[in-house]
């Protein structure tokens, strides 16, 4: 097995611990997630958050990377093992439920509504806004949802990173949401 980055670590395991415990650790609460990579963050709220026997979590993920630079050096294969390996206690539980296939997919049979949404699946703007608008359409009302890699380049151009689409969301949605962290990651909730 490839050793593989901790980019949760580095940019948002504290952001789910000020935000999310509070909110929600103990809870009966849903939650998403669009793009899982080797599921460090998955672990950590199915650890940290989804500690009431009805929390659990819907993981999106094609496991087969993307056109960014670092995702051509991974073995797609080995990362879809660790992360199988890593969360095979919760998936049995059913508190964590992987769906192997695009958001797009997932958005298109989806009929359940969400306590928290995580968004870091496909990083041009195109699709973090797509995101953006399927995953506020499947969030409750209070919800809170948040975007990974706002402030991330890597020198692809502003319509192959998020930032662009992020800031649009913002733009045309600020009247429905707050905005809760404002760094290297953006997290909001629905107001309405």
């Amino acid at each position: 097995m490839q050793e593989l980055p901790n980019w949760f670590k580095n940019d948002g395991e504290d952001n789910f611990a000020s935000v999310l415990v509070p909110n929600f650790a103990g809870k009966p609460i849903k939650a998403l997630q669009i793009g899982a990579y080797s599921g460090d963050a998955s672990y950590w709220l199915a650890e940290n958050v989804l500690t009431h026997q009805d929390s659990y979590l819907w993981d999106v993920d094609t496991w087969e990377g993307s056109d960014e630079p670092v995702h051509k050096a991974l073995d797609w294969k080995s990362v879809e093992s660790i992360y199988t390996d890593k969360l095979w206690f919760h998936i049995q539980l059913m508190k964590v439920r992987p769906f192997k296939g695009t958001s797009d997919e997932f958005f298109k049979q989806n009929t359940e509504t969400f306590d928290f949404i995580y968004i870091d699946g496909d990083h041009t703007s195109y699709g973090v806004l797509k995101d953006a608008v399927n995953a506020f359409e499947s969030l409750k009302v209070g919800g809170i949802f948040a975007f990974d890699d706002y402030q991330w380049s890597a020198g692809l151009g502003q319509i192959k990173e998020p930032k662009l689409a992020i800031d649009s969301f913002y733009k045309v949605y600020e009247d429905r949401v707050d905005l809760l962290v404002d760094g290297y990651q953006r997290w909001f909730r629905r107001s309405r």
